[in-house]
This record gives C-alpha cells, sequence and structure tokens, in this order.
C-alpha cells in the first residue's frame, strides 16, 4: 500500500482517500447503493442491493459481475446465488387501468400515463388514482397476486351535472301547443232543425186532415156527386201537401245534421280545421 501510495500522483491519492472515506460514511449510514464500474465494485454492488432487498436489481448486478469477470474463481456460486435470488423473486402481476372519460392515472404516486394504461406491478396492494379537470378525482386500492392479471375500469362523476349546465332549446321551453279555436254558433244548424221541425209538423197536420177527408166520405151521410168530388180533391189536396212538407222535412234534417259538424269550423284558419 505504501508502494502504491507513493507511486500514484497526490492528486489521485486525495480523490481515492475522500472516496473511500465517503464509501465508509455511506456504509455505516446503511446506505449500500454503489456506482463503480469495475468487476469486484458490481459484486460489492450486487450484495448491497440484496441487504436493500432489491432482488431483481442484484440479479441484474451479480450478472453484469460474471460478464465483467469471465474468469471469476466464484462463478460457480455466483451462479448458484443467482439462481437462489429468481427463485425468491416476486412474479410481477399486470395491471390494465381503463377511466371514462379518458383521464391521468398515477399508481402509489407516480404519473402511469393517460388511460387506458397498462403497467406491472409487484404483488401486494397498490393505489390508484385517476383524475381529469372538470371531474371528481378517483381514488382505489387494488390487492396483486403474483402473476395476475386485473383490469381496472373507473367512472368519473362530473363536478356539475350535466342536465344543470345545458339549456334546453328554445321549442322545448315555448308552448307549441296552439290555442283551441273559438267555436262558431250554430245558427244555421238550429235554422234547417226548426225547418225540419216545421215541416214535420206541417206534414203531419196535413196528413191527419187528409185522413178526415178520406173518412168523410166512408161515413155514409148521402151526398151528391159534385160534393163526393169537392171532399176527394180536398183529402188528395191535403195528402200532397202533407207529403211535401214530409219531404221539406227530411231535406232540412239531412241540412241540420251536416251544418252541426261543418259550421264550426266555417271561417276557421286553414290549419285549424
Amino acid at each position: 500500500m505504501a508502494g502504491l501510495l507513493l507511486s500514484t500522483p497526490p492528486g489521485d491519492v486525495e480523490q481515492a482517500r475522500a472516496d473511500f472515506e465517503r464509501g465508509a460514511a455511506l456504509y455505516r449510514a446503511g446506505d449500500f447503493r454503489a456506482r463503480a464500474p469495475a468487476p469486484q465494485a458490481l459484486f460489492n454492488i450486487a450484495r448491497c442491493q440484496e441487504r436493500l432487498g432489491q432482488l431483481a436489481d442484484a440479479v441484474d448486478s451479480y450478472t453484469a459481475y460474471l460478464a465483467a469477470a469471465p474468469d471469476a474463481p466464484d462463478r460457480a456460486a455466483v451462479t448458484a446465488r443467482i439462481e437462489e435470488l429468481r427463485a425468491r423473486l416476486p412474479l410481477e402481476a399486470s395491471l390494465r387501468i381503463a377511466v371514462e372519460p379518458p383521464s391521468t392515472v398515477s399508481v402509489d404516486g407516480e404519473p402511469a400515463g393517460t388511460s387506458p394504461v397498462s403497467v406491472s406491478l409487484n404483488p401486494g396492494t397498490h393505489r390508484i388514482r385517476a383524475a381529469q379537470e372538470g371531474y371528481q378525482a378517483l381514488e382505489r386500492e387494488v390487492e396483486l397476486a403474483p402473476g395476475g392479471r386485473v383490469q381496472l375500469e373507473l367512472s368519473l362523476v362530473p363536478l356539475v351535472p350535466v342536465a344543470t349546465t345545458e339549456r334546453a332549446p328554445e321549442a322545448a321551453v315555448r308552448d307549441t301547443v296552439a290555442p283551441l279555436p273559438k267555436t262558431q254558433p250554430r245558427r244555421w244548424t238550429w235554422v234547417a232543425t226548426g225547418l225540419a221541425a216545421a215541416s214535420l209538423a206541417a206534414g203531419i197536420t196535413f196528413g191527419v186532415s187528409a185522413h178526415q177527408a178520406q173518412d168523410t166520405l166512408k161515413d155514409g151521410t148521402p151526398r151528391s156527386p159534385d160534393q163526393v168530388q169537392q171532399i176527394y180533391d180536398t183529402a188528395v189536396a191535403r195528402s200532397n201537401t202533407a207529403n211535401a212538407f214530409y219531404a221539406a222535412a227530411g231535406v232540412a234534417g239531412a241540412a241540420a245534421i251536416a251544418l252541426f259538424f261543418l259550421e264550426p269550423h266555417f271561417g276557421a284558419p286553414a290549419e285549424a280545421r
């Protein structure tokens, strides 16, 4: 050591001493992480990572040590150690996170990207958080088994309900039902009804009178031919008049029925008919 120190430039000695003291301080503090690239340093890094519980990193460092020192005398022991550590490694679980609407996702406080996103995690409990502007942030805890594959689907709730932010269309708030048209008085309907009733009454009157005249001819009273002819003519005339009034009553009645349905629409707008 004295020879090495005497043959080493003063600056390198000071740097080596500083590195040694810094490494010793880290070791005493329990910080076993190292960064030297030499094969022996890689071996030491692997040992430190084992103590830290970073088994996957320790496997990588041991593998790098064997690659840097292919003729290492402890190659068989290191290879066996690598296999032992690999057997102790927990199987990674796969988690796929889908959020509606697409949102920013973080896993255990670390950003994972925008959904949908897939991440590989160690077995155990993990906290998932999804956030999007205008929506309430959502957090969930998931338990992942070794080698498990889990799909988590989340749906965010808007901060303000959509129904209160959208204004109803103008046509939806306006009264689109047209007012009922004013009912037109059925004046002509009642006129036709009156004519039908009057014609019917007159027809009945003349019909009864015609029957009375016919009965007069059958009462057995002696009469001259002229008297008989006069009574007969009267009966025929009254019967014809009664039939005429019956016909008029039928026409007026039909007109009254038609006017009952049509008269309310007289003078109304075309769209209201």
